[in-house]
Order: structure tokens, then sequence, then C-alpha cells
């Protein structure tokens, strides 16, 4: 008798519960909410769609946006850079799939994804690729895979009850700017607010996981041959990354370089030549102080000009 109360009355919970969630899920990306970072993805689409050619576009999480000086690269290189690197969970199965409907004939595409997107699922997004789809690019709820939909479906309630919190919408947004906001990136898509502001201490990570994600690197392979059909051109590099973190994971990023290299892509540099000094890391492992982005920026362009000089027909 009590099992089957208790089974009643979690039915008659359960039911109203769920049209609370999906009442949130129809709301519309809230006034707190739109400043992050998050839908700096507005304006990197907009640069995806009206940048001239020549185009460098660069894809990655927050290791491009925090790492990056795409001004040195315009006026060395004489390509228009498009960073639209925002934050490694949207998942580089997402990031690569949402470049490739903008690509044109001539377009440089440099995948410079982070180490942990190699292991497990982390390349099939999290909470942050939910808030992209549902909050700013609706339409591409559709091109997601299985995979991505189980990554971000326990996000979900969350999510949706986060849409009826006062403090969503009843606050008062400052004058000086945040690094983790929208407003933070510059015309290219680099954030660039944090490059005058002291550095913190960051606890480096330590090794990566055992579970090389196979099914990615094919996924790359298949977005490089469908840039290259559309008469694009694809290079990989790899992420500034802080050296103690690198050293904690060599074995794990070794085995990264090589899959890549097997698979014939283009590699610009080598992992070990993106390693950053300690000291030039501001608030992650990933993310680089003014002094790293220099160091980063400048390798990149001497590789990129190398691989495009040793390419040309």
């Amino acid at each position: 008798m009590l099992k089957y109360f208790l089974l009643k009355t979690s039915t008659f919970l359960s039911i109203p519960l769920a049209l609370i969630l999906l009442v949130g899920i129809t709301f519309p990306p809230t006034p707190r909410s739109s400043t992050s970072l998050l839908f700096a993805k507005i304006d990197k689409d907009k640069l995806l769609k009206e940048s001239p050619s020549p185009r460098l576009i660069m894809i990655g999480g927050s290791n491009l946006s925090f790492g990056i000086n795409s001004q040195r690269i315009k006026d060395t290189l004489e390509l228009n850079p498009i960073n639209t690197g925002i934050h490694v969970a949207i998942g580089l199965k997402y990031m690569m799939d949402d470049v490739l409907e903008h690509i044109k004939p001539g377009d440089i595409v440099v995948i410079a994804p982070e180490y942990q997107q190699f292991y497990g699922d982390g390349a099939y997004g999290r909470n942050e690729l939910l808030r992209i789809v549902i909050d700013i690019d609706r339409e591409s709820l559709n091109d997601l895979n299985t995979k991505q939909w189980l990554k971000i479906l326990p996000y979900f309630p969350r999510f949706s009850l986060s849409k009826l919190k006062p403090s969503e919408y009843f606050f008062q947004q400052s004058k000086k700017i945040g690094v983790y906001e929208r407003r933070a990136f510059n015309q290219y898509g680099d954030l660039d607010i944090h490059w005058n502001k002291p550095r913190k201490k960051v606890e480096p990570t330590g090794k990566l996981p055992n579970d090389f994600n196979h099914q990615l690197i094919r996924e790359m392979v298949d977005f490089r041959d469908k840039v290259t059909k559309k008469g694009g051109k694809v290079y990989v590099t790899f992420p500034g990354y802080q050296e103690d973190s690198f050293q904690n994971a060599q074995e794990g990023i070794a085995e990264i370089e090589k899959k890549l290299f097997e698979k014939d892509f283009i590699l610009l540099g080598s992992p070990e030549r993106y390693k950053i000094p300690n000291e030039m890391i501001y608030d992650t492992p990933y993310h680089l102080s003014k002094e790293g982005v220099d160091l980063r920026t400048q390798r990149l362009i001497e590789d990129l000009s190398q691989a495009i000089n040793k390419n040309e027909p």
C-alpha cells in the first residue's frame, strides 16, 4: 500500500515539474546570461559571414580566445583573421560543424584543440553547448549527433530552472568590463581585456586519461575533406599550454601528435614548441598573459607562413 502511494505521489509531482522545465526551456535568454562570453558567438558568426578573403579561420576553445593576437597575424601574413574560440566545453565536434557552412574558396582553417578534447567524450560538449544551441543558435539543434545529445541532456533541468530565477532579470551590468563577458572580445574575436591585468596563481593539470577518442580523429578527417571540397585548406596546430601542465601530460600529448600525423594532417609546429613558461600564464593552464600571447602568436605566424609557402603550387 505504501509503495503504491509513493508511486502515485511521485507521478503526481513529476508532471508539474516536467511542465515547469519545458516552460523554462522556451524562455528567451535572460538579461544576465546574455552578457556572458558565450554570446560572443553572435559576433564571431558575423565575422564568418562578412569577413572578406583572404581569411584565416581559427577553431578551438579558450586557448585561442585567450591566446592569440590576431592583429599581428593580419599585419604579418596579410590574412583576415577570425578567432572563433570561446570555450572548450562547447566541444570540438560542434565547433567544426558550425564553421563548415561558412567556408569559402581560399580559406585557411587552423584547428587548435585543447588536449582534453581528444580523450573521453569531451569533444561532444557540456552545459556550454546546451546554452549555445538553446539560447543562441537554436537552428543547430537538428545538427547534433547522439553523443552530443547524451552529453547535454543532464544539464537541461538546471538550465531550465535558471530561467525562472528573478536574479537573472533584475541586475545591473557594471560599466567595468569583466574578463568573461561578451564585451571583452575585440573585432577579430580575441579576448584581450586581460592583457594588462596581473597574473593569477595557476595550479597545473595532471595526466591525460587513457581513453583516446579515435572517433574524433575520424571526424576531423571528415571535416578536412569537406573543407577541401569547398576550396579551403586545413592545418592543425597545438594550444599554448602551461609548462608544468605540459610535463604532466606529455605522454598523452605525444599520442595526440602521433594520431594526427598518421592521418596526414599538416601540423604547424610541435606540441613542445607551444609549451608556454609558467610565468606567462594568466588564470588557467590554457589562458596566456600578454607575454604568452605574443610568444604563441609569433610561433604560429612562423609555422603557418612556412606551411603556406611550402604548399603553394
